[in-house]
Order: structure tokens, then C-alpha cells, then sequence
């Protein structure tokens, strides 16, 4: 029996894990990490849809009031599910983010690679994959920072029906801000469109990665 020693052993098998693309950095490693990551998105974007219920929902009880409610209660269940409601689309533009960036360093790992590649038919085919991943993650950044946007408007307008609620809760008070309230009712379906798009977008990107 040939002994090969310790050291030129551990040599071999760092190289074989290079050709095969078992390290850290290897094309399945990206690959995971970007099913991984867009995996998150949709989920976080279900949970800020069950919170937008909530906060239209207690909208719509400010705006039906009766003069003789416990206006106090209303605001309180109201500032309490709009910090909700912050929270978790903040959560939907981190792991947006995060899926972006898991998906460009797959794409730039890909390229890399590909490029290398002597056999034009095997350079070309990887290329149109690597071509579909790239327009897949340029679709999502686009979609996020759209719903970025519109996240951003949405809670300016809650902390601005808060602030109001806050110097006035008189039955009066609240009656004077209806309007205000029913801009932030009606612009409710522009935010949840924004979610489900980032969200649609994201599983896009996993679906290059994981056909």
C-alpha cells in the first residue's frame, strides 16, 4: 500500500473540492443562497399584509365612529398596529435587499465562470442562464425600491393621522380628519399591490435558481 503523507494528502483534497465546487464560495454555496434568501421575502410580505388588515381595519372603525366611543381605545389600537405595520414592511425592505444581493453575487460568480469556459455551446447556453438570473435581480431591485417608495408615503401619512389624533381626540377632532383617514384607506390597495409585486418578483428569482 502506497502512504501518501498527511500534508500532500490535505492538499488533494482542497484541490478536489475546488474542481467540484464544494467550498464556500462555490457556484451551489451562491446558488442556495439566493433560494434562501428570496425565500424570505414572501413571508415577511405575508406578515405585513395580515398587519396592513389590522390597520385598515382600525381606520375604518376612526371613520365610522359614533360620537360616545371610546375614542382613546381607537387611537391606542391604532398606534399600536401602525408600529406594527412599520415594522414589518421595514422586515420586506431588508429582506428584499438581502435577495438582491445574494442574487448579483450568483450572477457574478456565474459570469466569472462561464467566461472560462473553452466549448461555445456550453459558454453560450450558461450564458443565457446567467442572462435570465440577471434580469430576474434587476426586476426585483426594481420592484423593491417602487415598493420602498411607496412604504415610505404610506407611513408618512400614518404619523401624520397619529399626530393629529394625538392634539385633538374629541369626537369633533376625529370627524375633522376623516378625509385624511379616507386618503389613507383608499391608498391602501397602492401599498398592498407593492407588496404582492416585490413579493411575485422575488419568487422569479428563485425560480432561475431552483427551475
Amino acid at each position: 500500500m502506497i502512504r501518501i503523507p498527511t500534508v500532500a494528502l490535505a492538499v488533494l483534497v482542497l484541490a478536489a473540492a475546488a474542481l467540484t465546487g464544494c467550498g464556500g464560495n462555490s457556484g451551489q454555496a451562491r446558488n442556495s443562497a439566493t433560494i434562501k434568501a428570496t425565500a424570505v421575502v414572501p413571508v415577511d410580505v405575508s406578515k405585513s399584509k395580515n398587519e396592513l388588515d389590522q390597520v385598515v381595519g382600525c381606520l375604518k372603525s376612526l371613520r365610522d365612529a359614533t360620537e360616545g366611543e371610546d375614542m382613546k381605545k381607537m387611537y391606542g389600537d391604532l398606534k399600536s398596529r401602525m408600529s406594527k405595520l412599520n415594522d414589518a414592511l421595514d422586515n420586506v425592505a431588508e429582506s428584499g435587499d438581502d435577495a438582491i444581493t445574494a442574487g448579483n453575487k450568483q450572477y457574478t460568480e456565474w459570469h466569472d465562470r462561464a467566461n472560462a469556459f473553452t466549448d461555445a455551446d456550453l459558454r453560450n447556453a450558461s450564458t443565457k442562464r446567467e442572462g435570465n438570473l440577471r434580469v430576474a435581480v434587476d426586476e426585483l431591485a426594481a420592484s423593491n425600491a417602487a415598493f420602498k417608495n411607496t412604504s415610505t408615503s404610506y407611513k408618512a401619512q400614518q404619523a401624520q393621522v397619529l399626530s393629529a389624533l394625538d392634539l385633538d381626540l374629541s369626537f369633533p377632532g376625529v370627524q375633522s380628519i376623516k378625509p385624511v383617514i379616507t386618503k389613507l384607506l383608499i391608498d391602501e390597495p397602492d401599498l398592498r399591490n407593492a407588496l404582492a409585486h416585490v413579493s411575485a418578483k422575488s419568487q422569479a428569482v428563485s425560480a432561475v435558481s431552483n427551475p
